[in-house]
């Protein structure tokens, strides 16, 4: 009687850190993917396209500062190993260098290093979070982050201009230092802890430059190949399709930090790939009648968006692949996956931009995604083999 009472008291648990990680992140996704549509219906297209190549060049410069910290933090904080305040400090030295040095030597503009310092700090945090499984507490951050974000950027645009939106989105980034400081007051920082974890450190660093890479690159290379114009109606595109893809995106963190804990996902996982067959079919059928209506400057998107999302299918499948094997710590496994992702899609890129323009570009995205979903159909197959062969031979041994 007492175990049937534990398993059930271990089901609503899970069930409640669900609820409010499910919640937290859907409102935070939602108040932030409104106000880039709310920018958007205030910018010109080639105004959006310049503010997205701006973020992208502080995504890709912050992914680099973090050294792949927050994949460490969520996995092996999943495991109660204490090592925040080692990889807070690395985080704050790497982000503050990587800062000075995208301002004096790339792009002469103070907004975008507090941007990338904010940015390292805030995903730290909440990889840390995550790991620890604090959803009450993760939830409430994401939220204000995105209240104080919406708030400050819009208020800063009307004030100074472009450049508004970046200072506030980095000061909403920054409003959390404090949880770094309490860290560092409970925790000694401590570098032996990285004794025996140096390969996943490594790996899970290359994981998240290629995530960045994988996240951005497009922009950086729509840019001076299509102009800001056009890359302005392409991140609309990208905007649309990131709130199609909010639940499945969101359930991908989750299931990661119960992948690590040895729990079972399956479950979880066919719910995210019928979300978003769903949600492919909603994209694909409404955006030609909302996007004249609300976004008149931006009709080439409705194309764009469409396009797109032929590849929500096929990257929640990935999502669920990924949990798996970063939940088992076999990072190299994602990493090689996320490496051929990225040359295909900067190869198709530039062939088919050159050739269709954006249309071409969001082509691109989808013949990536579903070279992506091949590859870790692929791999699972023979994991899967190997592993039960693997159980067979030790039970036959025994």
């Amino acid at each position: 009687m007492k175990d049937i009472w534990n398993q059930f008291k271990n089901i609503a648990n899970r069930f409640r850190d669900l609820s409010f990680f499910t919640i937290g992140t859907i409102v935070s996704n939602a108040i932030g993917g409104i106000f880039w549509l709310y920018m958007a219906s205030l910018l010109s297209t080639e105004n959006y396209g310049e503010i997205s190549y701006l973020i992208a060049i502080g995504i890709m410069s912050s992914t680099i500062s973090i050294a792949g910290m927050s994949n460490f933090l969520i996995v092996y904080g999943a495991k109660n190993i204490k090592i925040q305040s080692t990889v807070f400090f690395i985080g704050l030295i790497s982000s503050g260098i990587t800062a000075a040095v995208i301002f004096f030597f790339i792009v002469d503009n103070i907004t975008v290093s507090l941007y990338i310092i904010g940015f390292v700090i805030y995903t730290l945090i909440i990889g840390d979070l995550i790991g620890r499984k604090l959803f009450s507490k993760y939830s409430k951050i994401i939220i204000i982050q995105k209240i104080i974000l919406v708030t400050f950027s819009i208020i800063l645009y009307h004030v100074i201009g472009l450049q508004g939106i970046m200072l506030g989105i980095a000061l909403s980034f920054l409003a959390f230092s404090f949880i770094i400081y309490q860290s560092f007051k409970e925790i000694k920082i401590d570098f032996k802890m990285f004794k025996g974890r140096t390969k996943f450190a490594i790996n899970s660093f290359l994981l998240d430059i290629s995530n960045a890479f994988n996240g951005s690159i497009d922009k950086i290379i729509i840019a001076p190949l299509l102009g800001f114009s056009l890359l302005g109606n392409y991140q609309l595109g990208v905007q649309f399709i990131s709130l199609v893809h909010l639940i499945p995106g969101m359930l991908f963190l989750y299931i990661l930090t119960q992948d690590a804990s040895g729990n079972s996902t399956k479950t979880i996982k066919k719910i995210i790939v019928i979300i978003s067959i769903i949600f492919t079919s909603l994209s694909i059928m409404l955006s030609p009648i909302f996007v004249p209506i609300f976004f008149p400057k931006f009709v080439e998107a409705v194309e764009i968006i469409q396009i797109m999302s032929f590849s929500i299918i096929p990257s929640a499948i990935t999502s669920t692949y990924i949990s798996k094997y970063l939940g088992k710590t076999k990072s190299k496994i994602v990493i090689i996956g996320s490496s051929i992702y990225l040359a295909t899609q900067i190869l198709s890129i530039i062939v088919l931009g050159n050739i269709y323009g954006i249309n071409g570009v969001a082509v691109s995205v989808v013949i990536s995604a579903f070279i992506h979903m091949i590859y870790f159909l692929i791999v699972g197959k023979f994991y899967d083999e190997s592993k039960s062969t693997t159980d067979n031979q030790k039970k036959i041994n025994f």
